[in-house]
Formats: C-alpha cells, structure tokens, sequence
C-alpha cells in the first residue's frame, strides 16, 4: 500500500493506492471523495473543500527512477498553483512486498499447520 497525506490550510489530504488491485482511495479532511479502480500509471482528481476551496491532486509513476509522486495544486487566481509533492520510491515498495510474502507464508504455514492436527 502506496500513502501519501500532507496538510494544508487546515485540510488534510490522504492518498492510497494499492500495489497489487489498483484501488485508489481519497480523503479530504478524513471524508472519503473517491474510491476507484485505476491501472494506469497516472491520476487525477479535481477536488473542492468545505471552505469552497478548489484543489487538484495528480499522482505518476516515472519510468526510469520507478518513483511515485504525488502532487497537490491549489486553484488561486483561475490557475492551480502548486503546494507540494511527496515522493515514495522502489525500496517502499520492495520493503511492502517483501511484508506481505512473510506474512502470507506464516498464514499459510500455519493453515497447514492446523489441518495435519
């Protein structure tokens, strides 16, 4: 699991992505706005805050360093300004990888374990 989450003026924005469904999830101010099925490797999503506030959020993965960033845009004087971007590499995902396969052969193990009893 992919996850971004950064503040600002008083929102909080959170991104996850799933490394293996492609699930996408986002929270504005811990209100989920979309929860989409998304294969490609870019998205974007246009999103408006309580306070009348318009963002954008745009997340990519480039091709050469495998990075996934993720963009946050702050529309202010008919054009979106840009606030941030968080950055999480291959080594995230490798450490994800790795966790889940652990994990997935101690649930196994432990399933044969429980039949041969």
């Amino acid at each position: 699991m992919i996850s971004f989450l950064h503040q600002h003026q008083g929102h909080t924005f959170r991104f996850q992505a799933s490394n293996w469904m492609g699930w996408e999830k986002l929270w504005v101010d811990d209100e989920l706005i979309s929860r989409r099925f998304n294969i490609s490797p870019h998205a974007e999503y246009v999103v408006k805050t309580a306070s009348g506030n318009n963002y954008r959020l745009t997340t990519l993965v480039e091709p050469d360093s495998h990075l996934i960033i993720c963009r946050l845009y702050r529309h202010h004087n008919r054009a979106f300004e840009h606030v941030c971007s968080i950055k999480q590499g291959r080594d995230h995902q490798m450490r994800q990888n790795r966790y889940l396969y652990i994990l997935s052969a101690c649930a196994i193990s432990a399933a044969l374990l429980l039949l041969m009893i």
